[in-house]
């Protein structure tokens, strides 16, 4: 007979049902395998002494009651049994679904890929964000900009400059509780600037988007680089199961911003973010260029 499972209440109530089951077929098959002594007739009893009738005679009356329940008792250790099975296999059922949840987001952040990007890869990036914030600052500037077309005048360069310097600056930083990872494909579906993998439990993941502006903020460009962060945490907590926080980082160039204007653009950056469940933990720092040395990269590593 299996051995009852003491684990877990679930498995426990199944594999009782092999007990009872058992003993509702045991029973009767044992109760009538023995002839508790009926077989014997009145002349071979007379035969025994008087203590020995009276026990025999007690015993056929007790069998006979006996035997009134055993059919009873049967059903019911059969129904108790069969009641367990339905009860132990429904709560097991629905304890498995979490399970087999939980297993199936573990498959799915196993199947998370994330890689570097190779060098042309990077430049492309580069090319692609720089392009993008020139075409935004054109749409919303008030004044004609003329691009500067000299071969010599490479502004991705200092785009990858500044990205460069800000993963200086964690990675000098040396924290103990995150690994960095910088330029980064995610799932074969989305370029990340940074991204810094907890080591454990007590702190989330943080995915971490640059904004280089030469010039003035087009809000166009701020806007994109909050749904492209909502994007990235969408994907990153449906398929590695895990808590992030998103980072904006923005930086430029101190004589072109005014404190006023800066101060307005933070308050539109969180009026942008407000109605988006993922961004609920959204850090935005503003960072001067001539000051990006200095940066404390501590307080965006906190819990």
């Amino acid at each position: 007979m299996q051995r009852i499972d003491y684990g877990d209440i679930n498995k426990f109530l199944v594999s009782i049902v092999i007990v009872l089951i058992g003993l509702a077929l045991l029973t009767p098959y044992l109760y009538m395998k023995e002839d508790f002594g009926l077989y014997l007739s009145k002349e071979q009893i007379t035969e025994f002494e008087e203590p020995i009738q009276s026990l025999i005679s007690n015993k056929q009356n007790q069998i006979s009651k006996i035997q009134k329940i055993i059919p009873w008792t049967s059903l019911g250790l059969f129904v108790l049994g069969l009641t367990s099975c339905i009860i132990g296999l429904v709560r097991w059922f629905k304890r498995q679904s979490k399970i087999d949840e939980k297993f199936d987001k573990e498959i799915k952040k196993l199947d998370l890929e994330i890689e570097t990007l190779t060098p042309e890869e990077k430049i492309e990036k580069a090319k692609q964000e720089v392009k993008e914030i020139e075409l935004a600052e054109q749409l919303e500037s008030t004044a004609p900009i003329v691009p500067n077309t000299s071969s010599a005048n490479k502004p991705y360069l200092d785009y990858m400059r500044i990205e460069q310097g800000l993963t200086q600056l964690f990675t000098n930083y040396k924290s103990p509780n995150f690994e960095i990872y910088s330029e980064q494909r995610l799932g074969k579906r989305f370029y990340i600037d940074l991204l810094l993998k907890a080591k454990s439990k007590k702190f989330s993941d943080r995915i971490i988007e640059i904004k280089y502006f030469r010039n003035q903020f087009p809000l166009s460009s701020i806007q994109r680089a909050i749904h492209q962060l909502n994007t990235y945490i969408s994907y990153y907590k449906e398929n590695a199961n895990k808590q992030v926080v998103p980072i904006l980082l923005i930086v430029y160039k101190k004589d072109n911003i005014s404190e006023e204007r800066l101060t307005g653009y933070k308050e539109r950056i969180f009026v942008f973010a407000s109605d988006i469940p993922n961004l609920n933990r959204l850090k935005v720092e503003f960072i001067a260029e001539e000051n990006l040395s200095e940066f404390d990269v501590s307080k965006l590593l906190k819990r």
